[in-house]
């Protein structure tokens, strides 16, 4: 496994492989993400308005214009953080409770989502992510953190790309490669500077490469295969996950051996996990 390291990790030959046949079928985008729009509605009632005008299957250039829009007041960030976590979830059951736990669970939610949003579009995305890492919001893990970063950028400042499971797993399998999930602020800087290095070397955009490891079917059929990537799994560790980021982001002073004794236990649960045959090939945390 390769320790971070932009100068040594070249282009993966699966990367090339995906630009070839992407170029091959079009460069088409990528389609639609359908979505439970009865769970959202019974999970946020407030948002009745915003989720009854989404479409039924949300794209990338719905949730981008309500992402540009969220920089301009706490009510436009929250509902840009609402769309971009119905995207981000899709057809996945617990999204919309997990979603308005982090609006119902955090006073400041509003205020941190407009911050976090001007930062990403001013100062680009690892400034972004170091920042909110810093503010954190209860119950909201990297995987969709990123997401909401992502759809927040700006042509000015340095991307914010999504770095979830999905993409992490793919880091590992095709440039045997490791990043954390767990707000390593230096991971994440590395990830988006090696990705921009792909991209040049591609003549792509960042935010291309990312999403061609996104979309990569035949790495998530292999992993499948593997039993890497069944739901009920994944939900467990993100399940983990959630817990470690949700004690570290719990208010007032956290005495350092306890979050170590925490973490401690996150890690010797995953292992359990793993030991169970959950999950085969996990990358480490």
């Amino acid at each position: 496994m390769i320790v971070m390291s932009n100068d040594c990790v070249p282009v993966p030959n699966r990367l090339r492989e995906l630009l070839h046949r992407w170029e091959a079928e079009g460069r088409q985008p990528q389609g639609g993400m359908g979505w439970n729009r009865s769970a959202w509605l019974a999970s946020l009632p407030e948002h009745q308005g915003l989720l009854e005008e989404l479409p039924d299957r949300l794209d990338r250039n719905h949730v981008t214009e309500r992402g540009r829009r969220a920089g301009e007041a706490h009510g436009e960030a929250v509902r840009a953080f609402v769309i971009a976590m119905v995207w981000g979830y899709g057809p996945v059951g617990y999204g919309a409770f997990r979603t308005a736990r982090v609006l119902r669970e955090n006073e400041e939610a509003p205020r941190i989502l407009r911050e976090v949003a001007l930062r990403t579009r001013r100062d680009g995305g690892a400034e972004a992510f170091k920042w909110l890492r810093q503010h954190r919001l209860r119950y909201l893990g990297v995987s969709f953190a990123t997401k909401y970063l992502f759809f927040c950028s700006g042509a000015e400042a340095s991307p914010a790309l999504v770095l979830d499971r999905r993409v992490q797993r793919w880091l590992w399998r095709h440039a045997d490669l490791h990043v954390s999930l767990n707000w390593n602020v230096d991971h994440y800087r590395r990830y988006l500077c090696l990705v921009t290095k792909w991209a040049g070397d591609l003549d792509l955009r960042p935010d291309e490469v990312e999403y061609l490891m996104f979309s990569d079917d035949g790495s998530q059929q292999i992993a499948a295969e593997e039993g890497l990537v069944e739901s009920d799994e994944v939900a467990v560790l993100d399940a983990l996950d959630e817990a470690a980021a949700a004690f570290a982001a719990l208010p007032g002073d956290i005495d350092a051996n306890d979050l170590e004794d925490f973490e401690r236990g996150v890690r010797q649960l995953r292992r359990i996990v793993l030991a169970r045959g959950l999950t085969r090939r996990e990358p480490p945390e």
